[in-house]
């Protein structure tokens, strides 16, 4: 018994160090503490606070290297007990020269979504909690296949969508569709400095395929372009967004994107973007007059070291394309990274 223990512990030993040996695991990890304020719907306790671990692994595949990525998030103590899940994960394999394949979900490391909003910031988006929208309809990175690339200065990111579902886009019930059809389609997004210092500029296309019936597909296409420029301290950033689509039900929009960021030092930065956003009003029960979806949002963070005090104030008129209705959203967050 002695000597089976004695080669047990030994060969757990060799596996342990063969893993070690082939595998380079790195692990970084983020607390936050939120106060956040809101005009529409029930603020119930103000305070939040979510965490998460992202666990890196490498090793080296005849000549190329996989990359896995996984990240453990929670929600906070929603009750006695904190539920911790897989909030994202991704693989990917790098082929030097070739470029970069990849299985993507949730982390966004593909296509159009690498640059839905471009323009600067302080902290997140404007529009994030807002419920305003930025008009592009992704998959969002979620079970997705994707390639990206450099060339000669341009950088080239394709995301394919083998399907999802899509809640809100089935057919009824009399033409054979359903509440949770299938989309599935392709974006890209294609991103370069042009050789000038301090500037960035981009394209991103899309098209989804949503079936409501077995006969017939029916197409949402999206587009965006944005330019950034930086210097000295401040950077400047123009974004348009557009979507159209064959769906009865879907919303299109155009969407302007401006915003401005200035680093005050090292440790202090403070930014202001505005979003304006015309929703067609061509469904059934409406008047046919577009709607101007408007957001403005003010930013500002402070860091020491691997701690972070954020600040957003944001407002939105006629969220959702829908007349009188508003919003405005006050958040303050303490970040510690690890």
């Amino acid at each position: 018994m002695n000597i089976k223990k004695i080669g047990l512990s030994a060969l757990a030993g060799s596996l342990a160090m063969f893993s070690a040996n082939a595998v380079e695991v790195a692990v970084s990890g983020k607390t936050e503490v939120t106060y956040s304020k809101k005009d529409v719907g029930s603020n119930g306790n103000p305070f939040g606070m979510g965490n998460a671990l992202t666990f890196s692994g490498s090793g080296d595949v005849n000549g190329m290297t996989a990359t896995y990525t996984a990240v453990l998030g929670d929600g906070g103590q929603a009750n006695s007990n904190t539920s911790e899940t897989f909030a994202s994960s991704s693989l990917m394999l790098d082929m030097g020269d070739m470029g970069t394949i990849g299985f993507d979900q949730g982390v966004g490391e593909f296509g159009v979504g690498t640059i839905d909003d471009k323009t600067p910031y302080a902290y997140e988006e404007q529009w994030t909690y807002i419920g305003t929208s930025n008009g592009l309809v992704a998959a969002g990175g979620t079970n997705v296949v994707g390639y990206k690339n450099s060339f000669m200065g341009y950088n080239l990111s394709v995301e394919i969508d083998p399907g999802h579902v899509n809640n809100g886009s089935g057919g009824s019930t009399g033409d054979g569709g359903n509440a949770a059809a299938a989309d599935s389609g392709f974006n890209f997004a294609l991103t370069s400095s042009m050789g000038v210092d301090g500037l960035n500029a981009g394209i991103g296309h899309g098209s989804e395929e949503n079936s409501p019936t077995a006969s017939k597909a029916l197409t949402t296409e999206f587009n965006t372009a944005f330019v950034t420029y930086a210097v000295g301290g401040a950077t400047i950033g123009y974004q348009r967004s557009s979507n159209t689509s064959e769906v009865a039900t879907a919303t299109e929009s155009e969407v302007e994107i401006m915003g401005v960021s200035f680093s005050v030092n090292e440790n202090l930065a403070i930014s202001y973007s505005q979003m304006d956003r015309e929703v067609a009003q061509s469904a059934a029960g409406t008047d046919g007059v577009d709607v101007k979806e408007k957001t403005k949002g003010l930013g500002a963070s402070y860091t020491m070291g691997s701690a972070a005090i954020r600040v957003l104030m944001a407002d939105g008129d006629n969220v959702g394309g829908v007349t009188g209705v508003d919003n405005e959203h006050y958040e303050v967050s303490l970040l510690l990274a690890f």
